[in-house]
């Protein structure tokens, strides 16, 4: 756990407040399901009081404040596989406003992990915000209980990082640099901005992360800065077998 603090974070606590100052994936439409409301594009969940409650959080000590009482969270479900600490981490998320670029994720403890919705999905939370070093940037919501509120029905992969924040998707792809053994094989989505040829950086930040992509298709005529959306299996520690989209 000592070893992803050192190398990823603050992949959770710095990546918002240093980079926000710089700077859309659109709600899906509602399908018929069983009877269950449902989309098939990842819905954006804007909340600048949640953003701000983040902030003080981890930034300005209010975290003590919080601790053992009681919150509910509404925003889209993610889940990170993590490699250093061998186990999947469960996330409530959403964006600031809408340039998308500053995001807030609260990780949660669910009670029941087999009855959760696919990732992608809108979720709120109920649960206690409790203090833990086995938390990720140190405090989660434990004993959450977890209502689904509109099912995601899209397509989605073992590494569905186009459920993910900006900066969920970053502690992900960092995830799959420094261990790829781990994620050989895993499908995975992902979205960014071309950096150069076949090579991947962050959505919104210059200097964040990169990553080689490998596309049967010719990327060439991509240029540097182009939004994409990409889909494939990981290997050895890059993204690979890329079908690439020109992201609106």
């Amino acid at each position: 756990m000592k070893k992803i603090n050192k190398i990823v974070f603050p992949v959770l606590l710095l990546m918002t407040v240093l980079l926000c100052s710089a700077c859309s994936s659109g709600s899906g439409t509602d399908t018929a399901n069983a009877g269950k409301k449902t989309v098939t594009e990842v819905p954006v969940l804007l909340n600048q009081a949640e953003y701000l409650l983040y902030q003080n959080i981890f930034y300005n000590n209010y975290g003590p404040q919080y601790e053992n009482t009681s919150v509910t969270k509404t925003g889209v479900f993610a889940v990170i596989q993590d490699a250093w600490a061998g186990k999947p981490r469960y996330y409530v998320w959403g964006y600031l406003d809408n340039t998308q670029c500053c995001d807030w994720q609260w990780e949660i403890v669910p009670k029941d992990e087999k009855s959760l919705p696919p990732t992608g999905s809108l979720i709120t939370v109920t649960g206690t915000f409790a203090k833990d070093e086995q938390a990720l940037d140190g405090y989660w919501i434990k004993d959450a209980d977890v209502a689904t509120e509109t099912e995601y029905a899209g397509a989605t992969a073992e590494l569905n990082m186009l459920a993910m924040s900006g900066t969920l998707e970053r502690v992900q792809i960092l995830n799959i640099l420094y261990n790829p053994d781990t994620f050989e094989g895993k499908s995975f989505t992902a979205y960014g901005r071309i950096a150069g040829t076949n090579l991947l950086q962050d959505p919104y930040y210059d200097g964040s992360w990169q990553i080689p992509f490998a596309s049967a298709a010719d990327t060439s005529s991509l240029a540097i800065g182009t939004n994409v959306l990409l889909t494939g299996k990981a290997a050895s520690g890059t993204l690979g077998d890329c079908a690439v989209t020109v992201r609106k």
